[in-house]
């Protein structure tokens, strides 16, 4: 069997592909959020209702949230998580609810993401749209890699499954960070494969932030350059000089796709098998803020939302 990388963008096509053989359900399909601030979100439930929505979505090939998919459970290694604590110092007041995409396709496999929802904000239909659509874009991933498979020499002998969830990692109540994070089971191979995705949000307005922002009209414009040699150091330290993969650490833009504003840092993830070896999973360092002021630019768009909290 050919070995599958999950990958962050798909083509047009590949997006019309999937859609073609399973039905998303990013529309509403009866489920209410319930939940209060982040410390009170480890036990929020998403209750199913049972409306016309429900039901059709059901029709569509969407099951709702509370029935189990038959497919083997799944649980996030927590050696993918870094061991720092990059929520110590979240602050913020944000009032944040859990939203949850999930659902069957067909045979082939299942899929179960949660991911945060504002409330009491000036823009919450506009920041709840931002923070969703990632869990849509990795859905749409796993869904477009489900379909190419199905009519390929390499079909997969038992259902898939996708898991994975949104954490918040900063929050000053005028930015949001968010890491989503999780597993892929492929049906039938031997190992769960880590996934990673990141965005950043203006509380204000909803704006979907570009990390670059926070380095542009800085007093040097090699930002990058900076990122990467200490990010380097720092998985070294971790994981030892014999284990990380210099060529995933050259400074360019698609190997600092996952970056983060965080209270002691700038937090970088990286995809599985990028700068290690996949039993690393997901490697992440936290490059302190101290290591980078020869390089922010402080009246920047993020630098004005992280000195306003």
């Amino acid at each position: 069997m050919k070995v599958l990388f999950f990958l962050r963008v798909r083509s047009f096509g590949v997006a019309l592909l999937a859609l073609s053989v399973v039905s998303s359900c990013a529309g509403y399909d009866g489920r209410v959020l319930q939940g209060g601030v982040p410390s009170d979100t480890l036990d929020v439930l998403v209750v199913d209702q049972v409306v016309e929505a429900g039901v059709q979505a059901g029709a569509a090939g969407v099951v709702p949230a509370s029935t189990k998919p038959n497919v083997p459970e799944v649980t996030i290694e927590e050696d993918l998580k870094a061991e720092m604590d990059w929520s110590v110092g979240v602050g913020g007041s944000t009032k944040v609810e859990v939203g949850v995409l999930s659902g069957e396709m067909a045979a082939a496999g299942s899929y179960e993401l949660s991911y945060p929802q504002v409330t009491e904000t000036a823009a919450d239909f506009a920041i709840n749209g931002a923070l969703q659509a990632v869990a849509d874009r990795v859905y749409l991933g796993f869904a477009g890699e489900l379909a190419e498979l199905m009519g390929g020499e390499d079909a997969l002998s038992e259902p898939s499954r996708l898991l994975g969830d949104g954490e918040v990692v900063f929050d000053n109540d005028f930015l949001l960070s968010v890491l989503f994070k999780g597993t892929i089971l492929w049906g039938g191979a031997a190992s769960q494969q880590a996934w990673v995705e990141s965005v950043m949000v203006d509380l204000s307005d909803g704006r979907v932030l570009p990390v670059v922002e926070l380095f542009t009209g800085g007093p040097a414009d090699n930002w990058l350059e900076v990122v990467a040699e200490r990010s380097h150091e720092l998985l070294v330290e971790d994981l030892g000089v014999e284990m990380v993969w210099d060529e995933g650490l050259m400074p360019v833009a698609e190997n600092f796709a996952n970056l983060l504003v965080t209270r002691p840092g700038l937090l970088v993830v990286f995809d599985q098998y990028q700068v290690a070896a996949g039993v690393v999973g997901t490697p992440a360092v936290v490059v302190p803020w101290i290591d980078l002021v020869t390089v922010i630019n402080p009246q920047s768009s993020i630098g004005r939302l992280v000195v306003a909290g």
